[in-house]
């Protein structure tokens, strides 16, 4: 499974007003790369995977920024600077997962503010989105 487009996919089912930030074309489905989601206009959250460099482990996170504002221009300025202008924003919802295939994640850590039960130790792309959904 690919894990970066079947989180892509959730994420606009679970999100429906999200947007993709594009970095580079030549990146958009290269899983050593990180992908980062508006989760709709006018809000001060972003929705961040990385993977984490070993086999099938991502973190799935959502992070936090003072103002709407602040988080419009960092992702404006994201095409031609990159992911470190994102340091700025705060985690508030972590998942540490590995990919089982077939679109089941294993829950390996959470930390935050958390959504769902973290003691099942299998959870979908949809039960990973309310996880972290900053909006609840």
């Amino acid at each position: 499974m690919d894990v970066p487009n079947y989180l892509r996919d959730e994420i606009k089912a679970y999100f429906p007003e999200s947007s993709e930030l594009q970095l580079s074309s030549a990146f958009a489905n290269h899983r050593r790369f990180n992908f980062y989601f508006e989760i709709a206009p006018q809000q001060r959250f972003l929705l961040y995977l990385s993977w984490d460099g070993d086999y099938d482990r991502f973190t799935f996170k959502s992070l936090e920024f003072s103002s709407e504002e602040v988080l419009r221009a960092l992702a404006d300025a994201y095409p031609e600077k990159g992911s470190r202008i994102f340091n700025m924003g705060q985690p508030r919802s972590t998942v540490s997962f590995e990919s089982r295939g077939g679109g089941r994640l294993s829950a390996l850590e959470f930390k935050g503010i958390i959504h769902c039960d973290i003691s099942a130790g299998e959870i979908s792309g949809r039960e990973l989105m309310e996880c972290v959904d900053p909006l609840k």
